[in-house]
């Protein structure tokens, strides 16, 4: 994943839906995918680089913008934002919002202290710029990037129930 982010990821991600279409364990019009932390990251990549394979999504505390993620561990896989400004944007979202066509759901604490909710906050805003439908944000006041509040979990957990029970058990549009 080196310079990167996202890619060889989404790749394999294609391959194991190629795999259980094959081996007839699900329903290509009927695949979504979640995702928390960089598992939220990967359902941005999956949903706005590959639309309409993914018929809905959800990324929890997901990061949107690498540049904006102050992680030690980033700056070994992608250098720093200001000498290698492609890696960066190669492997953020953010930079691929405008091929969401499909269902999301963005969920965040909003005291995460790990990815901030800022970053939630930008890819919203985004969304709106591009005027894209079909997307939702919830936020959570009293969650950090683990939550802890069994309202909170349920919320998100039923949330994520519901989107995928209205766009994947039905075949929704």
């Amino acid at each position: 994943i080196y310079r990167q982010m996202g890619h060889p990821e989404l790749e394999d991600y294609l391959d194991g839906l190629d795999w259980i279409v094959a081996n007839k364990q699900g329903d290509r019009d009927r695949i979504g995918i979640y995702g928390g932390s960089y598992g939220g990251f990967m359902a941005f990549m999956a949903l706005f680089r590959e639309p309409g394979t993914f018929k809905a999504g959800a990324a929890l505390r997901p990061v949107s913008d690498w540049s904006q993620y102050n992680h030690e561990y980033t700056s070994n896989i992608l250098n720093t934002p200001d000498i290698d400004p492609e890696a960066y944007a190669k492997s953020s979202p953010i930079e691929y919002a405008e091929g969401l066509q499909d269902h999301l759901l963005i969920a965040h604490g909003m005291i995460d202290d790990n990815v901030f909710f800022k970053d939630s906050v930008m890819m919203a805003q985004r969304l709106i710029e591009l005027r894209k439908d079909k997307w939702e944000i919830a936020p959570y006041p009293m969650e950090r990037h683990g939550f802890t509040h069994p309202d909170a979990w349920y919320d998100e957990y039923r949330r994520i129930f519901e989107l995928f029970e209205d766009t994947l058990k039905q075949g929704g549009s």
